[in-house]
């Protein structure tokens, strides 16, 4: 892999954590090791905490592109 490859897949990575928190949002269920999909009303402490980690994750993946690129 060159250099550019490696700086695309540095962005590709969190839109697609990104994208897979959206999915969740939208159908109101993540995926719960060990019990499958879970509902927002079956597993409300995992759905806030996988939506919020995976958009954590992404935005701070995001924003360190970003700041190394100009510094």
């Amino acid at each position: 892999m060159d250099y550019s490859s490696l700086k695309l897949l540095q962005l590709l990575i969190p839109i697609g954590l990104m994208i897979y928190a959206g999915y969740c949002w939208v159908t109101q269920s993540v995926h719960v090791r060990g019990k499958g999909w879970k509902t927002r009303e079956e597993a409300p402490k995992a759905f806030y905490f996988t939506i919020l980690l995976l958009l954590f994750i992404a935005i701070y993946s995001i924003a360190s592109f970003f700041f190394f690129q100009v510094r």
